[in-house]
Formats: C-alpha cells, sequence, structure tokens
C-alpha cells in the first residue's frame, strides 16, 4: 500500500507537473534557455545517475558505523523527502511573475529532492522484496512491487486531475495556483505518511522478522 501512495506522489511528472512545465514555467535554468519539460521529463533521471553510487555510499558508511537506518526508515525517509520537494514545487508561486510565469530553478531543486525520495525507496523496496517473499514466489511478488507502481500512476492520474482547473482557457495565474494548491495538499499527505512510517517502524520491523 505504501508503494502505491509513493508513486500516486511521485507520478505527478507525467501529468499535472507536465502541464505546470508547459505552462507555467520560463526557460530559463542557471542562465541556460530550455524547454521546462525537458527538465521535467530528464533531471530526474540525470539526477538518479549522479546521486544512486552517492547515497549507496552513504548507507554503506552508514552501516560500517552501525548506525544505517533499517528499511522502514529508509521509506518514511522518502516520503519526507517527498514531501519537501512537494512544498518547493508549492513555493514556486512566489516567484512567479504577474503573468503567472515562475522558476525553472525552483522548479528543477524540487526535482533534485524528489530524486532523494525516490533513492531511498525504489531500490530497496526491490532488494525487500527478494529478502521477504519466499523462494518459489519471488518472480510474482516481483511482479506485485511493479503492479503497485501500476495502481500508483492510476492515482496519480486521479491526483493531477482534481489539480487542474475546469476551465481550459483559464488565466495562467489561475492555473498555477490551482496547481500549486495540490502540490501543497500532497506535501501534506506525503508529510504524514513519512512521520507514520518511521513511527510504526518498530512493529513493522518485527512483522518482518528484522529483515533489513
Amino acid at each position: 500500500m505504501k508503494t502505491i501512495i509513493f508513486w500516486a506522489f511521485f507520478e505527478q511528472a507525467g501529468g499535472s507537473l507536465s502541464l505546470f512545465a508547459r505552462y507555467n514555467l520560463d526557460h530559463k535554468v542557471l542562465g541556460l534557455t530550455m524547454d521546462p519539460n525537458e527538465i521535467n521529463n530528464s533531471s530526474n533521471s540525470l539526477f538518479v545517475i549522479c546521486l544512486s553510487p552517492l547515497i549507496g555510499l552513504l548507507w554503506l558508511w552508514l552501516s560500517k558505523r552501525k548506525i544505517e537506518p533499517n528499511t522502514v526508515i529508509k521509506f518514511g525517509l522518502g516520503f519526507l523527502f517527498v514531501s519537501l520537494s512537494f512544498y518547493v514545487f508549492y513555493y514556486t508561486r512566489f516567484f512567479a511573475n504577474v503573468a503567472g510565469i515562475t522558476s525553472l530553478n525552483v522548479f528543477t531543486l524540487a526535482y533534485l529532492v524528489i530524486t532523494f525520495g525516490e533513492l531511498c525507496l525504489s531500490p530497496i523496496g526491490l532488494s525487500l522484496m527478494t529478502k521477504l517473499a519466499p523462494q518459489p514466489l519471488h518472480g510474482m511478488m516481483m511482479g506485485l512491487w511493479f503492479l503497485a507502481s501500476a495502481y500508483g500512476q492510476y492515482a496519480a492520474g486521479i491526483f493531477g486531475a482534481d489539480m487542474s482547473t475546469s476551465n481550459p482557457k483559464a488565466p495562467l495565474m489561475e492555473k498555477l495556483i490551482a496547481y500549486t494548491d495540490g502540490y501543497k495538499q500532497l506535501a501534506i499527505y506525503a508529510l504524514i505518511a513519512g512521520v507514520l512510517l518511521i513511527v510504526i517502524s518498530p512493529l513493522l520491523r518485527k512483522l518482518m522478522h528484522e529483515v533489513h
């Protein structure tokens, strides 16, 4: 269930964030002129490539010192990073001009933050499925993991549709307010999910027979 919820937040990239990038962002990132949807479609992948070795080394460094957080805590941290990223998406409204166009730099920063959340959950979750599942059921459980991702993307579409204005010809400022209000709500939901996972992590670890 937590996987479905996570991807419902994360997969706004293919829906509401794509429309937000199309209509409400300027074309400058770090002084370079770029199509905002190029950033929307590629920045996460670039950040994953750059950051995944560093995050992996961080877990190894913490493990050697016996202070590595367990898997459930990492999942909780993933939600907290997602929450922070959607707060950053929300705060793009404070960088908007009177026409409703806001900063591509701030938008890109939010993608950097959400990538940390993905790296705290996605690769770790795949590993956990193989550890917890009985040997004959490895294939089926991996299939269920990806099925959960599919349901999450379906839920992401519902969330994104709820953010959009009913009037397709609405002013850009109205679109900006509608989407950023929605991102603030997602930030709150992700924050609640992250805190809840961290609080109940001792119970979940017992149910997982202390599997890390």
